[in-house]
């Protein structure tokens, strides 16, 4: 077969599965009243921790890294390969200002991030918006939170919120390559994108403005072998 019509026909079978799971993926999201017994199945529970954080972008990271230097044992469950949320997996090239206009404004972990994140793109000049370079943040943050003591459960999703009672979580169920199982602790703290344990958990919440609107979503991209000099 010529190479250009293996690639034709590679594309043309690519656009097909896209488009038959898109058909899949909203058919099986249809509302149904079927429900499925969970049965009473017995997973593996740990109740060693002190405090668990869910979602290990900025917030998650620096949330961890602080309880675990007051001594607590901490759990950072990370549904990814990498901490540092869209500022590593998104692909963002900035933090946005953060700054005076002079120096940096925030103090302790977000100073320490912030500064050892410029050592990754020393080429690139800046005044207000610090730039990232995703793969050097990751060791950054990884760095920050190994430090400190921290667990990190990677490639692991939350999948159900226990709790003990109205406004109490008593345990998060998780799941990743090892099945499912449960983890324990005195606090939660919900650092995922969209405020899921939270949500899961009862808590209140609102989703855009007044008419329900959101941002849209945008796409980064970064471009290699360039020479933006020339």
């Amino acid at each position: 077969m010529k190479r250009r019509n293996f690639i034709h026909n590679i594309s043309s079978l690519g656009l097909a599965s896209i488009a038959l799971g898109t058909s899949a993926t909203a058919k099986a999201m249809e509302t149904t009243k079927e429900q499925y017994a969970f049965g009473k199945a017995k997973i593996p529970c740990s109740d060693q921790y002190d405090v668990i954080v869910v979602g290990g972008g900025p917030s998650g990271c620096a949330a961890a890294a602080a309880a675990a230097r007051e001594g607590a044992k901490t759990l950072l469950v990370e549904s990814t390969g990498a901490l540092g949320g869209m500022g590593t997996s998104g692909l963002l090239n900035a933090w946005c200002p953060f700054t005076d206009g002079k120096q940096i404004i925030y103090k302790g972990i977000a100073e320490k991030v912030f500064t050892e994140s410029k050592k990754g793109v020393p080429h690139i000049r800046y005044n207000d918006w610090v730039p990232i370079n995703g793969e050097y943040l990751k060791m950054v943050y990884d760095d920050l939170v190994t430090s400190a003591g921290v667990t990190v459960l990677f490639f692991s999703s939350m999948a159900a919120v226990e709790m003990k009672r109205k406004g109490v979580v008593d345990a998060i169920l998780v799941a990743n390559k090892s099945g499912l199982s449960a983890y324990k602790a005195n606090v939660f703290i919900d650092c995922t994108g969209d405020g899921d344990l939270a949500a899961w958990a009862g808590a209140d919440f609102v989703m855009g403005d007044k008419d329900g609107s959101v941002q849209e979503g945008t796409l980064c991209f970064t471009v290699g072998n360039v020479d933006p000099y020339e």
